[in-house]
């Protein structure tokens, strides 16, 4: 069986090889990728632009939002029905958020991400809970995560001679057991979290989140600046002071169709298990984002993978339970429905070297939408 009949997704060996060395060099670097691979630059923009137009492939930028002096909040909320057409609307009057998606569980859920200037964020909590007292939600989890490592697309566990994924679950606690203990960066606790920007910065990253392949021209037009300028900011500044965390080849492996994306959030015996497992599944065609909760044994891992491959998934975590790497784990199923919405940071928030987070705004846009949707109920009875 061929990969596009198993997957209906028109890609073949070699895009997957393209892919995967984008990941490597990054998007900006197409002659890198085209001697590495030893093709022509033509061919390989041919092959991306292609999986771009297909939807299949997109080129985006990780910032690293602690040097910018932003704390990544993700929250799970158990949400009350009546309000599930609003929620979005809801959460998003805080003007923090990144994203926003229905989840199915127990009950009817929501997840959210929120980046918070760190002075302010107890207030996340008094947000979500003005949610919760005016009876939008019921309940909600918030866990603050380390900035999050994308695990973009690699070859490992997939065939190329016969072109189609071999999801080896047999091996994965064996690679936890061989994995190292040193972490990236991106899943440290960092040590506090500095305003390394100023506002052009901002904007460069803004633009960058959006589109990693993006001309400096085409922004130095937007800012009314020279392309020279612009340069010498995301070399000087943004390079230099590490705000890109790195560059995002999101990449749809498998039939949207037949596949689940999971949210996992584990609980590990010991940091040393946590380091191991964290390591083991950074070239896993299954994950496609890790978080590490703050100052806690805990990981945060984002899935994507066919349904029928979901339950071997499940499987391989309770046997790792069992050999003593997973103390527990719980999941919330992305909806599959319902798209989720983003944004880009709230580069307008910035002004004076500072993040401005105005907590009684947030508040008031809060119960304004609560009184629009309460009216619209009412009416509708």
């Amino acid at each position: 069986m061929t990969m596009e009949k198993m997957n209906n997704l028109k890609y073949d060996a070699l895009d997957l090889m393209v892919v995967e060395a984008l990941g490597k060099f990054g998007p900006r670097n197409i002659y890198k990728i085209a001697k590495y691979m030893g093709l022509s630059e033509s061919t390989i923009r041919y092959r991306i632009n292609t999986l771009r137009s297909l939807k299949l492939l997109y080129l985006l930028t990780n910032i690293y939002h602690t040097n910018i002096g932003l704390k990544k909040g993700v929250v799970f909320l158990e949400i009350n029905p009546r309000y599930s057409s609003r929620i979005y609307d809801f959460l998003a009057c805080n003007d923090y958020w990144l994203f926003i998606r229905k989840t199915h569980s127990q009950n009817e859920g929501c997840w959210a991400l929120y980046t918070i200037p760190v002075a302010h964020t107890t207030k996340l909590k008094d947000f979500l809970d003005e949610m919760k007292s005016l009876d939008l939600v019921w309940n909600y989890r918030l866990y603050w995560s380390t900035c999050f490592h994308r695990v973009n697309t690699t070859t490992t566990w997939f065939d190329l001679s016969n072109e189609r994924w071999d999801f080896r679950w047999e091996e994965l606690p064996c690679d936890v057991e061989k994995a190292g203990i040193e972490l990236p960066f991106t899943l440290k606790d960092p040590k506090n979290f500095p305003i390394l920007c100023d506002e052009i910065d901002l904007f460069i990253l803004k633009e960058l989140e959006k589109d990693a392949t993006v001309s400096f021209a085409e922004i130095a037009k937007k800012l009314g600046m020279t392309t020279q300028n612009i340069c010498y900011h995301y070399k000087q500044h943004i390079i230099r002071n590490s705000l890109i965390e790195d560059f995002q080849i999101a990449f749809v492996k498998f039939d949207p169709e037949i596949s689940v994306t999971p949210i996992f959030v584990i609980e590990i015996p010991k940091y040393e298990y946590l380091a191991k497992m964290a390591n083991a599944l950074r070239d896993k065609p299954f994950v496609e984002i890790l978080g590490k909760i703050l100052n806690k044994n805990m990981l945060l891992l984002i899935a994507y993978l066919p349904i029928y491959e979901f339950f071997n998934m499940l499987d391989t975590f309770n046997r790792m339970a069992e050999l003593g790497y997973i103390k527990r784990y719980r999941y919330y199923l992305r909806s599959f429905m319902e798209k989720g919405i983003r944004q880009t940071i709230p580069y307008r928030n910035f002004k004076d070297g500072t993040w401005v987070y105005d907590h009684e705004l947030y508040i008031s846009r809060l119960h304004e939408a609560f009184k629009d949707v309460s009216k619209k109920l009412r009416d509708d009875s």
